[in-house]
């Protein structure tokens, strides 16, 4: 099995609508974002991916997020933004960004802080 990954990042407002406590007050975060792509055999030029693809489909997601008041932005203006959401939202954009190399995108990781991430994976089961 093989992996690669990118590591990119935004900055942004959100508040928990459902939460109570501190996080239900606005505040904000520079989110780190992991995008992790997976395969058992390589492909044309012994890749997972080029990693100019994976970069371009994260790329949109990235810039709509960056600086932006996420509560304002389709679909956290729906649900709220918890960094678990964060991250399934991200991957499903991301997937759907490569098209038909779309399952190859194994999981997306959301770091609020140094010490605090939330995964979204794709089920292998």
């Amino acid at each position: 099995m093989y992996e690669v990954e990118i590591v990119t990042g935004f900055s942004a407002a959100h508040r928990l609508r459902n939460y109570h406590g501190k996080c239900e007050r606005l505040h904000g975060h520079n989110y780190r974002v992991h995008v992790t792509a997976r395969a058992s055999s390589l492909g044309p030029g012994g890749m997972v991916i080029d990693f100019i693809d994976l970069k371009r489909a994260t790329a949109g997601i990235m810039e709509r997020l960056d600086h932006g008041f996420l509560n304002e932005i389709a679909p956290f203006d729906k649900i709220d933004p918890s960094a678990e959401h964060i991250a399934a939202v991200i991957f499903e954009e991301i997937a759907r960004g490569l098209g038909d190399r779309g399952e190859l995108l194994a999981s997306v990781s959301v770091w609020e802080s140094d010490t605090s991430r939330a995964t979204y994976f794709r089920d292998e089961h």
